[in-house]
């Protein structure tokens, strides 16, 4: 099913997921996206603060009227692809790369976020995925490097970049309506960190270290632990460690 997208763009909105969450429960329709010029109140995941300053990216649009449980599955991957597919060529001579599962990063520095919420049940189910990318401005998070395209010497408007990524996200989508997992579980290794990238997968308080081993067959991250046991995590923090 082919997303008929309907784009709105306002000047300042407090979050623009908390909007469209907001209009899912009134019934908007499928394909319903708003844009921010400025954000006020932007969320990451686990409630973390997200600065959304006037020149970044701060857009959210409605997933429903399909298997949610099988989109929610694979929704991180085809989002970060399709972030991927809409980025990479505004920075043709800088190294784009997804980190599990869904942040795009260039070296090593976060330049996108994603946030997918959920709700509804039945046929008033609704997804709501939300992106902010650091197009002018890379904000201060405790812990983490941020980068922004006009660091790197390029620039492209919020709305063009929400446009490219709702196309791609549309192609994405379909192919895996088409094809399953698996291209897209490819595409998305293409697109990230190498295999054997060292990383630290957080756990509470503790960090498990490791060497990145791919993915599985449901999108798990494989972990090549120091103690040479293999693990998947369906969810947890990522650090990059060279």
């Amino acid at each position: 099913m082919a997303f008929i997208w309907s784009l709105t763009c306002h000047e300042t909105l407090g979050s623009t997921s908390d909007l469209c969450k907001s209009e899912a429960e009134k019934g908007a329709a499928d394909g319903t996206a708003v844009l921010a010029y400025r954000q006020t109140s932007g969320r990451g995941t686990r409630g973390r603060l997200w600065q959304a300053p006037e020149g970044n990216l701060s857009f959210s649009f409605i997933c429903r009227d399909r298997d949610s449980d099988s989109l929610i599955a694979v929704l991180p991957f085809l989002v970060a692809v399709a972030i991927h597919d809409a980025l990479a060529p505004v920075v043709p001579d800088a190294v784009l790369q997804l980190k599990w599962p869904n942040d795009l990063v260039c070296e090593g520095a976060k330049l996108c976020g994603v946030l997918i919420e959920r709700g509804g049940a039945g046929r008033s189910g609704w997804i709501v995925v939300g992106i902010g990318a650091n197009l002018r401005t890379a904000p201060e998070i405790p812990g983490r490097r941020t980068i922004c395209l006009e660091a790197l010497g390029r620039s492209i408007a919020p709305r063009e970049a929400a446009e490219r990524i709702l196309a791609a996200f549309s192609a994405r989508l379909s192919l895996w309506e088409r094809e399953g997992f698996e291209p897209l579980r490819a595409a998305w290794l293409e697109r990230a960190h190498p295999l054997g990238t060292r990383l630290a997968v957080q756990r509470g308080d503790n960090y498990i270290e490791g060497f990145f081993a791919g993915l599985d067959a449901s999108g798990r991250l494989l972990l090549q632990t120091d103690q040479g046991d293999l693990q998947a995590f369906l969810s947890g923090d990522i650090l990059l460690l060279g």
